[in-house]
Parts: structure tokens; C-alpha cells; sequence
């Protein structure tokens, strides 16, 4: 198989995963899924940080970057959904906590390499655990706005364009998301490169990629579930924003 065949594999595989998690919530809850999230955060980093391939010629893409990054966003407007603002809260904050306490976890352990000559794999472990503060702190953020800005997206769509098929208010909300947070954090944090364009552009072809292919599946697994209609279906803007305000008299 080449490059882009697992890129597409793999996609397939998380998104098969995180769909037949979300199928299990009436007889397991919701639970699962959201631990599954929070695993997946430190996976990501890893892979993010170590595993390039390039799918075309001169676009080199991390699945971490392209697909988990992405499946993140795709569950949380799975939750938002199907769920409603209070469980999508939840899992937007939950994820939050999962970056920041795996990096604390990742700061002592490093800590703990450096005590004594007693571990294994200490070149190994210091590659794998030892990252970027700032670039961290940067990442975390805009991942936090990255999930309220797509429920806000496809609140508003829900509100404005009742009548377009939910495919493109899947589509739109995801892919609108993975090339903001793509041109942000490049722009943000490798303005100065001289292979910043290109190292942007391969992100966004690949999260676009990928935002394709989730919307598609998302798009027949609600549709086969019997589950195209929204659970909370805005009336006004404060229904909205709703996931911003902690006002639970419009989250219902």
C-alpha cells in the first residue's frame, strides 16, 4: 500500500471506530467515546511530531495532523448532534484536560529519565516525549476554539439553511475548521520558515482529505441510524451560542 492508500485506511479505521463507539451508547453510554477522545490527544502528538509521509508529489502529511486531528472534530460534531450542547461541553473540555494533564504526565516522566540510569530506552522515550512548550500551549488553545467554533458553524447552518442537505452542513462546519486551524497555527508558529507555504499547504490538502471522507461516513451513518435530524435544532442566535454561555435554559 502506498502513502495516501493508509492515509485512507486509517481513516476509514477511526472513523469506523468512533461511529461503532457512538452506536454502543444506548447500552454502554456515551463514556467510551469520550475516553476514546482523550486517548486518542496523546497518539496525536506523537504522531504529529515523528510520522510524515508524502501522498503526492511534494505534499508530506502527519496522519497525526491530517486524520486524528480531524476524527477530534468529527466527533464532536457527531456528539454535538446526536447529543446536544451539555454532553458536547463535556467532551470539548474533557479533551482540553486530556492535552493538558498527558503533557504534565509527559514533563514528570522526563524528569524521572533524568534522576538515574536505571530506565530503558531513555533515547527513545526523551524523542518521543519531549515537545515544543510553546508550540503545546498554542496548539491546546486553538484546539479549544477550534471545537466551539465548529458546533457554533453548524448551529448557524442549522438556523440559516434549513433546507440544505445535512451532508454539506457536515462538510462545510469540518472543513472550515481543519483550514482555519491549519492557516493559524502554521501562521502562527512557522511564519518565518522559508517552507512554511509548503509545509501549510500539505496540511490543508491533507485535512481536507480527510474532513471529506469523514463528512461522507458521518454523513450515512446518521442517515442509516435514523438519525438525520438534529437533536437540538436552533431557534435564534442565543440557541447558537448557546455552548459558549453554560446557559442551560438553551441547552436542552
Amino acid at each position: 500500500m502506498n502513502a495516501l492508500s493508509l492515509l485512507i485506511f486509517e481513516i476509514v479505521i477511526i472513523s469506523g471506530a468512533i461511529l461503532f463507539l457512538h452506536k454502543l451508547r444506548n447500552h454502554l453510554g456515551i463514556g467510551l467515546l469520550l475516553i476514546f477522545l482523550g486517548t486518542v490527544q496523546f497518539y496525536q502528538t506523537v504522531l504529529a511530531s515523528s510520522v510524515y509521509n508524502e501522498i503526492f508529489d511534494g505534499v508530506v502529511v502527519s496522519p497525526g495532523s491530517a486524520i486524528l486531528f480531524t476524527s477530534t472534530l468529527f466527533s464532536v460534531l457527531l456528539i454535538f448532534h446526536t447529543e446536544g450542547v451539555k454532553v458536547t461541553r463535556t467532551a470539548i473540555f474533557g479533551v482540553l484536560l486530556s492535552n493538558v494533564l498527558l503533557s504534565i504526565l509527559s514533563i514528570i516522566t522526563l524528569y524521572q529519565l533524568k534522576v538515574d540510569d536505571f530506565s530503558v530506552f531513555q533515547d527513545y522515550l526523551n524523542e518521543i516525549l519531549n515537545f515544543d512548550v510553546t508550540l503545546f500551549l498554542i496548539g491546546t488553545c486553538l484546539l479549544l476554539f477550534d471545537l466551539f467554533l465548529i458546533v457554533i458553524i453548524y448551529q448557524f447552518l442549522n438556523l440559516k439553511l434549513k433546507m440544505v442537505n445535512t451532508i454539506f452542513k457536515i462538510y462545510i462546519p469540518l472543513s472550515l475548521v481543519a483550514l482555519f486551524d491549519s492557516v493559524m497555527f502554521y501562521g502562527i508558529n512557522f511564519f518565518s520558515i522559508e517552507t512554511n507555504l509548503n509545509l501549510l499547504f500539505s496540511n490543508v490538502i491533507g485535512k481536507q482529505i480527510a474532513t471529506l471522507l469523514f463528512s461522507i461516513f458521518l454523513f450515512f451513518y446518521l442517515k442509516f441510524s435514523k438519525l438525520l435530524l438534529p437533536r437540538e435544532i436552533p431557534n435564534n442566535l442565543d440557541d447558537v451560542i448557546a455552548v459558549f454561555t453554560f446557559d442551560d435554559n438553551n441547552a436542552k
